[in-house]
């Protein structure tokens, strides 16, 4: 019985009704679609914006690193920590270039090392090496009158 109804009642409507109707949904279909296409057009200029200061930012990275010294060989450096460890009277440990857990891993070689003496002279030492040489400090131990400071030489090969 409801299917008998249902069909006489699409049937009463006239082609007026068909029109309005279809005018209704072509409206609805365009108005979701500019409004999808307004929100696309807001989020790709926004990712062009952080693409942009990316870009800045590299650049500005870049110029840093063109402004940088070169370090000279690890080596060379090397000589002034061994020197620097005689003239305070502390024993030079050297723990190689390989990495090492705790201790400098970076782009740069490094050679590794402890220092071991009294606790002013290891100080000291660990001082002078730092303002010689690009040079981490990493651990400090002291026990009685002894210290021992680990750290990391940085240069180029």
């Amino acid at each position: 019985m409801e299917n008998v109804s249902t069909k006489v009642f699409w049937k009463s409507w006239s082609w007026l009704q068909w029109v309005v109707i279809l005018l209704a949904l072509v409206i609805a279909v365009k108005e979701v679609y500019q409004r999808q296409v307004q929100r696309l057009a807001q989020l790709d200029r926004a990712q062009i914006e952080v693409v942009e200061e990316d870009i800045e930012e590299f650049k500005t990275q870049a110029e840093r690193l063109a402004q940088l010294e070169v370090l000279p060989p690890v080596r060379s450096q090397w000589n002034f920590v061994s020197a620097i460890a005689r003239k305070y009277g502390v024993i030079l440990h050297t723990l190689g270039s390989g990495p090492r857990p705790g201790m400098y891993d970076g782009p740069l070689v490094a050679w590794h090392g402890e220092l071991k003496g009294s606790v002013t002279a290891s100080l000291v030492a660990a001082q002078e090496i730092q303002k010689a040489v690009p040079t981490y400090l990493y651990k400090f131990s002291a026990s009685g009158g002894s210290a021992t400071v680990a750290f990391s030489v940085l240069g180029s090969e």
